[in-house]
């Protein structure tokens, strides 16, 4: 090796050749050839010390050494192949894991948003509340963005955008998809290019032009270079497509699928085409400036702005664009990736009791080389070496299974979660990977070291004694103490799910189908569309099979849910700031389909269509809050009119009849939601001219009772849209139940995922007990020989090694509840109906370990019990 062993060949060869000549001297002048030789041997020294000391006068001896170190380790490790394979496995499991979480927090935390200068992109928002107490993203006004955009001193470009789902007609047929409406300086701000043909500009304002994603050109424009110039129908308008985004372009949801993106076109009152307002703004920072200087410019600006501007009532936010894009998932994943680190503390334990119990194997063979001259140092470094071989082995295997388990996540949900579609392992996770490898295999190393410095230095005969260590104790206590920290959290979870199963829904789902349509021309007359729904509820209702079925704007667990919040007078009752409640429009049959139970008065009947007054029902919540202590029933409810308010600033000005009470029903998709005071209106009943007939247009939604199975009902009910509402398109059917269980997806997933590292811990934790009283047996063998030939039995020795993993387990469980009571409440914003110190988790954790302890105690229990005393004595 670079040419020192050659160096050193020469050497001796001169060292020889020196000797022959001293000894050819020696014999000439009168010595024996015998003596001759040993004189010169004498007058030379020993040779071999000397050349390696000339070899260390020539440098890189450390390089020598190690190589060997590694060769030898190589060695060493083969010969043993089942405490190898045991320790890679351990390694693998605590590794692989943390690769994988890696991998995921750099991929969607910490890689830049796949846009020029992302770090530049912010988010301007408006607090709800003026205190600051409560803020959640809010959209501003279009005019409140053009002031913004005129005014600033801190922005390069300022765009606004709404996303929405909407019917878009292709050469495949009308499907629906997400549509997003862009400024016509959107993609500009963002330094977006176009993949094929060009972006929306400031001259596309009025024009009926589209640009789409790469999936919906792939998908729905089968990847046609000539679409360009091509037309397709989005919400029964015709348009042009002028561009293609590149594939890695997601903005701004940051998950792809198939998006088509249209200009922002006003009206004289400031409402785009589909009747908004206001969109979310995003803005690109001028170079060197910071988020707060942009933030008091914005503030600024609307602080001066004219005056009644709502925008001087507000209260401004930034954030960065990869917060937005991210959302809420910063905190499970930063949770998760807590959890395998816990994993790999417990794997880090596992690796160092292993090691402890090979090291004590090796003592002959250490304690020869320390008689033979090497060094602690010298050892030390052989065993940090051995170490660091096996635990980067390790790291390489468990980056290969990371590359499948990402793969497997990034397909599984790479449509659901932010930046997910993005995820890869990258060579900086590889590099923070093989870096935790080189610390895990110095730290594992650490305790067998000085273990074996203990044991060479040491005047005890550790071959007629038995002396006891307790670190390896130690170390399983701290693996059962991290293990009762994992299984604590995923019993939470396990309980927080079971509570919320058993939340009361207020309605029965069973035998339930929901469908939601959507009218392919939004345009089309309010009246119209409101005719065609109230004939396909006719022509439902008249199907075979069918129980009920019934209209509603707010169906619990669909995603297309509208809800107009209203500020309402209650009868007998002052009006103050905050009186508001919930308003869902519903067909007559709706407590009948719904199954939600009746509590007061009567449910909606046909003849209130035509009686001309407008009657409701409440819920609970609205009776509690609005309603304590009185007759509900023929109270009088109206919207509120602040001074100044005209009739075309309310939803309607009849007023509304409480004729029943209903049980309260979960209300959008939490089961853990509080519920909220909700007035049931039946939507025949809406006066015409009512600015609700915006709902109309909008979405329809049905929740049909059938007694058929989902398949023929499917047939049945598209059926009959088909002959009588073509031109109504379908966004959902499913059956209620699955989007109950959909609404519980997010908890299922964390839950499996930290069920999984609490089974691994708790294997790694078994695996750690049985190492050490296995290990504990071998060394107490002369011990435990002799207890038994003075009078001890089978059993009782039998009982020592038991006792000894109690302690053990004793040890761990103490600071293990400690830990899991600070980690409950690190994750208690994701509980639900449970304690973060919940005393039936402890148990079903502590009764778990406790077996799975005794399971991987017996077998060291039964080999000491096995030991046959006359063997020992015969052996003294």
């Amino acid at each position: 090796m670079l040419g020192w062993k050659k160096r050193r060949n020469q050497l001796l060869r001169e060292f020889e050749t020196h000797i022959e000549i001293e000894i050819q001297e020696n014999i000439n002048n009168g010595m024996s050839p015998e003596e001759a030789r040993h004189a010169a041997k004498k007058k030379f020294g020993n040779v071999g010390l000397t050349v390696e000391k000339s070899r260390e006068v020539w440098g890189g001896l450390w390089l020598e050494r190690l190589l060997q170190d590694i060769r030898y380790a190589v060695r060493s490790l083969s010969g043993v192949p089942a405490y190898t394979a045991t320790l890679v496995c351990t390694l693998v499991l605590g590794l692989g894991c943390v690769t994988t979480m890696l991998a995921v927090i750099q991929s969607t935390l910490m890689q830049p948003v796949a846009l020029p200068h992302s770090e530049q992109l912010v988010q301007v928002y408006t607090e709800n509340s003026p205190d600051g107490t409560y803020a959640s993203p809010q959209a501003l006004s279009y005019k409140e963005i053009d002031e913004l955009r005129r005014g600033n001193r801190s922005f390069t470009g300022v765009g606004g955008y709404n996303t929405m789902v909407r019917p878009v007609t292709a050469s495949d047929g009308t499907r629906i998809a997400v549509l997003t409406e862009v400024t016509s300086d959107y993609f500009q701000m963002l330094g977006v290019q176009a993949r094929l043909g060009r972006l929306i500009l400031p001259a596309d304002t009025k024009s009926p032009v589209v640009v789409v994603s790469h999936e919906f050109w792939s998908e729905r424009l089968h990847a046609d270079p000539r679409a360009i110039g091509s037309t397709i129908k989005v919400s029964g308008e015709l348009r042009t497509v002028i561009g293609v985004l590149p594939l890695s372009i997601h903005v701004p949801q940051g998950t792809g699928g198939p998006i088509v993106y249209v200009p922002v076109s006003l009206d004289a009152s400031g409402d785009d085409d589909y009747k908004l307002e206001s969109a979310s703004t995003i803005a690109r920072l001028k170079p060197g400036v910071s988020m707060q200087q942009a933030l008091a410019d914005a503030q600024s600006i609307f602080a001066h702005s004219e005056p009644g501007n709502a925008a001087q009532d507000r209260h401004l936010g930034l954030r960065s664009y990869r917060d937005l894009v991210v959302g809420d998932m910063q905190k499970p994943l930063l949770t998760l990736l807590g959890g395998v680190g816990v994993l790999l503390l417990i794997a880090c334990a596992n690796a160092a009791n292993l090691q402890i119990g090979r090291a004590a194997s090796r003592m002959p063979e250490m304690t020869v080389r320390s008689a033979l001259g090497a060094s602690f140092g010298r050892l030390l470094q052989q065993l940090v070496t051995e170490s660091i071989l096996i635990s980067l082995f390790s790291a390489a295997l468990g980056s290969a299974l990371s590359y499948a388990a990402v793969e497997v996540i990034r397909h599984a949900y790479g449509n659901q979660f932010p930046r997910f579609d993005e995820l890869s392992i990258r060579p900086i996770v590889l590099a923070g990977t093989a870096v935790l490898a080189v610390l895990v295999g110095v730290v594992a190393s650490i305790a067998p070291a000085l273990n074996i410095r203990r044991k060479t230095t040491s005047r005890f005969n550790t071959k007629n004694a038995t002396r006891k260590t307790r670190l390896p104790g130690i170390l399983v206590a701290l693996q059962v103490a991290l293990t009762c920290v994992l299984l604590v959290i995923s019993g939470l979870f396990v309980r927080t799910l079971q509570q919320l199963q058993n939340v009361k829904l207020g309605f029965d789902p069973r035998g339930v189908t929901t469908l939601v349509l959507m009218p392919e021309n939004q345009n089309q007359d309010q009246q119209l569309s409101r005719e065609i729904e109230a004939r396909l509820l006719r022509r439902f209702e008249a199907l075979p099979g069918i129980q009920s079925v019934t209209m509603q704007t707010e169906i619990p667990f669909s995603n297309y849910n509208m809800v107009l919040d209203g500020r309402t007078d209650v009868s007998g009752r002052t009006y103050q700031k905050g009186d508001s409640a919930l308003y869902s429009l519903v067909s007559t049959s709706f407590v009948h389909t719904s199954g939600i139970r009746l509590l007061k008065g009567r449910s909606f009947l046909t003849e209130d269509d035509t009686s001309g007054s407008l009657v409701v029902l409440v819920n609970e919540a609205f009776l509690q809050k609005y309603l304590d202590g009185r007759q509900p029933l023929g109270t009088t409810l109206k919207f509120h009119r602040d001074p100044g308010d005209t009739d075309t600033d309310l939803p309607f000005t009849q007023p509304m009849t409480v004729v029943g009470v209903v049980e309260n029903e979960i209300q959008g998709g939490d089961l853990g939601a509080p519920y909220q005071p909700m007035i049931y209106v039946d939507s025949m009943q809406i006066p015409k001219n009512s600015p609700i007939g915006l709902i109309f247009n909008m979405t329809a939604q049905y929740a049909v009772r059938s007694s058929l199975g989902p398949a023929a009902l499917s047939s049945e009910l598209r059926a009959a849209l088909k002959d009588e509402a073509p031109t109504m398109i379908e966004m959902s059917l499913r059956p209620m139940q699955d989007g109950i269980s959909q609404s519980l997806g997010q908890r299922q997933l964390a839950l499996r995922l930290v069920a999984g590292f609490g089974i691994v811990a708790l294997a790694l934790s078994a695996v750690g007990i049985y190492g050490v009283l296995a290990y504990s047996v071998a060394l107490r063998r002369r011990e435990i020989g002799i207890r038994m030939s003075l009078g001890s039995s089978r059993l009782k020795v039998a009982g020592l090694v038991m006792r000894q993993a109690g302690a053990m387990v004793l040890l761990g469980l103490i600071p293990g509840i400690a830990g899991a009571w600070a980690a409950g409440h690190a994750v208690r914003s994701f509980l639900y109906g449970v304690s973060a110190l919940d005393a039936a988790t402890l148990v079903y954790v502590g009764v778990v370990l406790v077996l799975v302890s005794a399971a991987a105690a017996f077998f060291p229990a039964l080999r000491a019990a096995q030991i046959d005393p006359v063997e020992i004595l015969r052996a003294e």
